[in-house]
């Protein structure tokens, strides 16, 4: 599995979910520009990743994001459903894919943050390891 098979494969995934409307990589702050954006929303960005003499590892930070009414009670609410959100994602992953080995553990991070929208949520820093088997690099004249 490619490094943009694995993105596509956790967006699908993510989509599946009930309380998941939009999925997406790239840079966060791109939130900002889609004006008619329909949270909830599921968001990948990268970290590091690490080449192995089989294997390479892909570390990501995988998003759930809501809007925030400002309330304490909103956000817990947020806060609870992202994390369930994102555990089902990583467990359906896990087994549909299961030759992409999931490192734990994982580590929840919760957060609010104003983008054009007041949001809340929480994210998943997670790595994915996969076997280099099957990926070759295809030589050019």
């Amino acid at each position: 599995m490619t490094y943009y098979e694995l993105l596509s494969n956790l967006k699908k995934i993510a989509l599946r979910q009930a309380n998941v409307n939009f999925a997406g990589s790239k840079d966060l702050y791109e939130l900002n520009s889609l004006p008619d954006i329909d949270y909830n929303v599921f968001y990948i960005t990268p970290n590091e990743f690490r080449l192995n003499e089989d294997t390479i590892e892909y570390s990501l930070n995988l998003f759930f994001i809501s809007r925030w009414d400002e309330t304490q009670e909103n956000q817990n609410m947020i806060h609870s459903e992202g994390i369930t959100v994102l555990n089902n994602i990583i467990n359906t992953f896990d087994k549909e894919y299961p030759e992409a080995a999931l490192l734990r553990p994982g580590l929840f991070r919760v957060f609010y943050q104003r983008f054009k929208d007041v949001c809340a949520g929480v994210y998943l820093t997670i790595t994915f390891e996969l076997p280099l088997n099957g990926l070759c690099v295809e030589e050019y004249e």
